[in-house]
């Protein structure tokens, strides 16, 4: 049985999960909501996961609504091509990288960029934006040093914690090539630019399988 996967576009908690399904090919029936008709908020959805947000997926006996125990799951069911590690020490160096995005990356990042400049109240927040954006800039050193070393951020081999970095850092990548985040001078217009390992990883995983089925369809052809 397929499994019901449950998402919204551009959200990158479920991008994560959904480039977890297209990279190992596991069949799975989409369900694609509109967060402007409020159907992540329904009754039906709130029954799947009730927190009303995404991603979500049912298994046909368990829901499991958050987007990395769903990727540890899917490891456990599907243990074809690995993206936990198959070591301890491989295991270990991944989560470790999966809690530095979680950790050190990603609210700056959602929560001190993004939303404000795509909820339109980045120019009321003028200070607390440079703010972030300089501990987002400090972020991708840290990110650029690493890779700057291996070719994944938890070694050779691509893992989890790429999928939930490259998800991230792809919508922070958006976000500053907006003409506001430009007018404000964030400096995150062109992040290959000035982190190019960064810019040498982005291009490897946008070749891994399964990126272009999972790539936010409302920015496909833009």
């Amino acid at each position: 049985m397929a499994y019901d996967f449950y998402w919204i576009s551009g959200s990158p908690n479920a991008w994560r999960t959904m480039l977890t399904l297209e990279y190992k090919g596991i069949a799975y029936n989409s369900h694609r909501l509109d967060p402007s008709k409020g159907e992540h908020k329904s009754d039906a959805y709130l029954a799947i996961n009730p927190r009303g947000k995404v991603p979500a997926l049912h298994t046909g006996t368990t829901a499991i609504h958050e987007s990395i125990a769903i990727m540890a799951m899917l490891e456990q069911a599907h243990p074809e091509k690995p993206l936990f590690g198959e070591t301890a020490d491989q295991a270990g160096l991944i989560w470790q990288r999966i809690f530095e995005t979680l950790n050190y990356t990603r609210n700056p990042v959602e929560d001190g960029i993004v939303r404000p400049l795509f909820q339109g109240y980045a120019q009321t927040n003028r200070v607390d934006i440079h703010e972030n954006a300089k501990i987002v800039r400090q972020s991708l050193q840290w990110i650029e040093d690493t890779l700057a070393q291996t070719r994944y951020l938890a070694g050779e081999t691509l893992s989890a914690a790429d999928i939930c970095a490259i998800t991230t850092l792809k919508v922070l990548e958006r976000a500053g090539q907006r003409p506001d985040a430009i007018e404000l001078g964030l400096n995150l217009h062109d992040i290959p630019k000035h982190f190019p390992a960064i810019g040498r990883w982005f291009a490897r995983m946008e070749q891994i399988p399964g990126w272009d089925a999972a790539l936010p369809p409302h920015w496909k052809g833009l």
